[in-house]
């Protein structure tokens, strides 16, 4: 107790170890005995048991973990704690890792340009809708697989190629107010039944 007197009167910095937490109590041992903690707003690092942090011991008789040392078990998943609303500003933030995972209710993101840009670009969601003004795509090759696709252009579907070819196991069905078929060499209709008219 006259160790902790003397830190109170000091209103200074001492050094100890969490014993247990308790909610958002901490209780934290040192040469001073046990006193019971509160993280302070600036220490983002989660403290857990068996860390060694730094306790602040202010006058008014509180006390308060500032920061954490030494982590006990430093290849543990270490916490980061912010205010309910927070913001990270800067004017180039980059964040680099082995693996980086975003997880939210709702994630939204804004930018005037948004670049992505890796070796594989894997998605799975239950629903996609894409809204933009103009898309515009560029593949050397592109696939899909699809149990059933509908399309519907309200103005004009233009599509040219340099080959054009079209299977279709069951039946295939054309159909126009108008249609005009033209070859500039050859025409070739071959069918067990062709009906016209």
């Amino acid at each position: 107790m006259e160790a902790l007197a003397q830190i109170y009167n000091g209103g200074g910095l001492t050094c100890g170890t969490v014993q247990a937490r308790d909610g958002d109590a901490l209780l934290v041992a040192g040469a001073f005995g046990l006193v019971r903690a509160r993280r302070a707003e600036g220490c983002l690092l989660l403290p857990e048991v068996r860390d060694s942090v730094l306790l602040a011991l202010p006058d008014d008789g509180g006390a308060w973990v500032v920061s954490v040392l030494r982590r006990a078990n430093p290849d543990a998943p270490g916490e980061l704690r912010v205010p309910a609303r927070a913001r990270l500003c800067g004017e180039d933030l980059a964040l680099r890792a082995a693996r980086l995972r975003l997880s939210g209710r709702e994630v939204e993101v804004q930018a005037g340009l948004l670049t992505l840009g890796g070796r594989m670009l894997l998605q799975g969601f239950a629903v996609v809708r894409t809204l933009c003004r103009t898309l515009k795509e560029c593949a050397l090759r592109r696939s899909g697989r699809y149990g059933a696709l509908d399309e519907e252009v309200a103005d004009l579907a233009h599509r040219a190629a340099g080959r054009v070819r079209s299977e279709a196991r069951a039946s295939y069905r054309l159909r126009a107010e108008h249609a005009d078929i033209r070859a500039a060499e050859q025409v070739d209709i071959d069918g067990r039944h062709i009906k016209v008219g």
